[in-house]
């Protein structure tokens, strides 16, 4: 484990033998940092082979997860009570500096727009996805960010950079063009760290060009759309996860593991409940029949709020939950007079 630990998060100097002025013998194997730009505040995934544009790097959470993984190993093997805290230190700087470097140069938020759609995106914006980062704007940037804005305001209307060159930036990826896919290579994989990684209104700026295609993702996406939509909305999430097959998703993700990160979200409701009707034979279900499946899920879903002292009837109407009113719907809700709970209650 160590050698592989030295091999992306090797802290050179600070490593220096006490009391001399030679370094460890492993100083001779491994270079400092190795996928790791100081000048540019985050890794590079390549720099073997030249290209055109320079060094590049597609997806930014597997960079920020690769650190995360150093910095637990830093933990057990020098973080004790007498350990090395300079390597736990080093650990926790390589991961503070790639998290900053893609809510920077991956993450985009773009201006606040006056044509009356409250800012969103109305869908893809791919005759956007490449630009020259010569040519780009720093101008725009949040009044609370120190950091300026790198990126044009046309092309921040993608949300996510999909590859990231040292000459030019990509809303695209190596093995396609869909916006869902630049957005969750960018998502993957799903751990802890993943909640510093992505807040909550980014996510929901991201579901704003991503509306139309959270639902048609095929299996092997299913699970990180599904965890991606969490972070804003955990409850239709977990109604969402149910249909899921752990051996029909992504290897890095099972089912489990999806249900686990939904019901550890802000907002999850621990009432929320699906009734699922599958027969013996749905783990060879088709398409056809995984969607009627989440119909079924999604028209008998159904969250059990704790009784609040007479005051059923104003949590009943659908005013009192936030989605049913961006859903424009009236009257009772959560239930509504048939007594079936909406996927907007929250």
């Amino acid at each position: 484990v160590d050698a592989l630990f030295y091999d992306i998060a090797h802290a050179g100097s600070i490593s220096k033998n006490p009391g001399t002025n030679s370094y460890d013998k492993k100083d001779i194997f491994f270079p400092l940092a190795r996928h790791k730009s100081w000048f540019d505040g985050h890794s590079f995934a390549s720099g073997l082979f030249p290209f055109a544009d320079g060094k590049s790097q597609e997806s930014s959470s597997e960079a920020v997860n690769c650190y995360y993984g150093a910095y637990l190993w830093s933990r057990v093997r020098w973080g004790g009570d007498n350990g090395d805290r300079k390597m736990v230190d080093y650990t926790r700087l390589l991961l503070a500096t790639e998290i900053t470097g893609a809510k920077t140069y991956w993450h985009m938020t773009p201006p606040p727009r006056s044509n009356g759609n409250g800012g969103k995106s109305n869908g893809s914006t791919k005759n956007n996805n490449t630009i020259s980062a010569l040519s780009s704007s720093t101008s725009g940037g949040s009044a609370t960010s120190l950091v300026p804005v790198p990126f044009n305001p046309a092309f921040r209307e993608n949300y996510m950079v999909g590859n990231l060159g040292m000459s030019d930036v990509t809303c695209t990826t190596w093995f396609g063009t869909d916006n869902i896919y630049v957005h969750l290579i960018n998502f993957m994989p799903v751990t802890a760290i993943t909640a510093e990684l992505f807040d909550k209104n980014y996510v929901k700026g991201e579901q704003s060009v991503l509306s139309n295609e959270y639902k048609s993702v095929e299996n092997a996406w299913k699970g990180y759309s599904i965890c991606n939509e969490a972070i804003v909305h955990p409850n239709n999430a977990w109604i969402d996860a149910q249909t899921l097959i752990s051996n029909q998703l992504d290897p890095g993700l099972s089912k489990s593991q999806v249900l686990f990160w939904v019901s550890t979200r802000p907002g999850f409701l621990p009432g929320t409940t699906v009734e699922v009707s599958l027969d013996s034979n749905s783990a060879h279900q088709t398409d056809d029949d995984a969607q009627n499946t989440k119909n079924l899920d999604a028209a008998t879903a159904t969250t059990n709020p704790a009784t609040n002292n007479g005051n059923e009837h104003s949590l009943a109407s659908c005013s009192s939950h936030e989605k049913c009113v961006e859903e424009n719907l009236i009257g009772s809700c959560c239930p509504t007079n048939q007594g079936v709970f909406l996927r907007c209650c929250t």
